[in-house]
């Protein structure tokens, strides 16, 4: 019987065409609405939790990079210090199902505070939903329980919608749509040589992801899977800022997980994985380049992706890489010991679930 999460990380190619097709077919009139009551001078500010606030840095990244002034912010923070931020801001909240405790809490507050906002989630009919002044649909595959096919429908769907306010839309779709076929090769080759990735970091721990740009999102969604599906510690940081002192922890058996972008900051961050490896640790690159014959690494290629559009594509090796670090400690990938599909209160959630209430959890 083959394994649910492992379909699910299979599925996601065919899951992109589904979701790009329905934004840009019966979805299009809603995502041009909603973009259309945020041109203005406000700043737009991002709002989710867990990866439901990852899906948002690809486009909080671009955004910026055409010159809004775009921020992420984390429900909680917004929903208990930063509210004042959020009166003269154009805010949009991400949630997959609409049903997450400080989502409502917000979606409420924000109502009865008169602040408008739009919601992008995979539940039309949710809580969240009814209380938006806009919805966008992201009309993803629900997966069993590990968030997969939703990380990058979500991203998809954030990104539609930064790209209809910008007025780039049709471009946005055919990049989207060209990304298909370059992520059902992607998850081939991961396939193929997930054997090999988890044997380069099968005794690392912690495993730190460093990026730059847009692949913010593929960094803190991979932390994540790590932490989800092989229960091993990851940290997502920054690759310059790993250069500031987080360097101290390079060691023999060093583990990096080292996203490589297209330009000159990708010169960068292959610098620094050069550097890791001088001095004992491991590396896998995936990206544009890497060092494909070092010793102690490992090169898995993802090229002529735009680079606000990369996480989509650069989350799968790790979520391939979890999989299989999961089934060398014999876990099996995709059971879970405390979380549920929806986190409904802010308190308890650490002891360990009852079987049959993990398998009535819903999306």
């Amino acid at each position: 019987m083959a394994n649910k999460l492992w379909e699910d990380i299979q599925a996601q190619a065919d899951n992109l065409s589904c979701v790009v097709n329905y934004l840009y077919g019966p979805e299009r009139d809603r995502l041009e609405s909603a973009a259309q009551s945020n041109r203005n001078s406000h700043p737009v500010i991002l709002i989710g939790i867990a990866s439901a606030a990852y899906t948002c840095m690809p486009a909080a990244s671009y955004l910026g990079g055409q010159g809004i002034n775009a921020n992420l912010l984390y429900a909680s923070d917004a929903l208990y210090y930063l509210l004042p931020a959020l009166r003269n801001a154009n805010v949009v909240i991400n949630s997959r199902s609409g049903e997450t405790i400080e989502i409502v809490k917000l979606a409420k507050t924000l109502s009865a505070e008169n602040i408008p906002f739009t919601a992008i989630t995979n539940e039309p009919g949710s809580t969240l939903a009814r209380l938006a002044s806009n919805v966008i649909w992201a009309y993803s595959r629900k997966d069993d329980l590990i968030s997969i096919n939703v990380v990058s429908g979500m991203m998809t769907g954030t990104l539609a919608f930064a790209a209809a306010i910008t007025g780039e839309s049709d471009w946005m779709r055919q990049s989207l749509l060209s990304l298909v076929e370059t992520m059902r090769h992607t998850i081939h080759d991961a396939s193929i040589q997930a054997d090999e990735m988890a044997g380069l970091m099968r005794s690392t721990r912690p495993i730190y992801l460093l990026y730059r740009g847009a692949d913010k999102g593929a960094a803190y969604c991979g932390r994540l899977v790590l932490e989800e599906v092989a229960r091993i510690p990851a940290v997502a940081l920054d690759a310059a800022e790993f250069r500031q002192g987080p360097n101290e922890v390079i060691e023999n058996g060093f583990g990096a997980v080292i996203f490589v972008p297209s330009g000159f900051p990708g010169k960068l961050n292959n610098s620094l994985g050069r550097d890791i490896l001088q001095l004992g640790g491991r590396v896998l690159f995936i990206g544009e380049r890497g060092e494909k014959k070092a010793k102690q690494s490992m090169h898995f290629p993802v090229h002529l992706v735009p680079d606000p559009l990369r996480p989509i594509v650069d989350i799968i090796p790790i979520q391939v890489l979890a999989y299989k670090l999961a089934e060398a400690q014999g876990i099996i990938p995709g059971e879970v010991r405390y979380i549920t599909k929806v986190i409904t209160s802010e308190e308890g959630h650490l002891s360990p679930i009852n079987p049959e209430r993990r398998k009535e959890a819903t999306i």
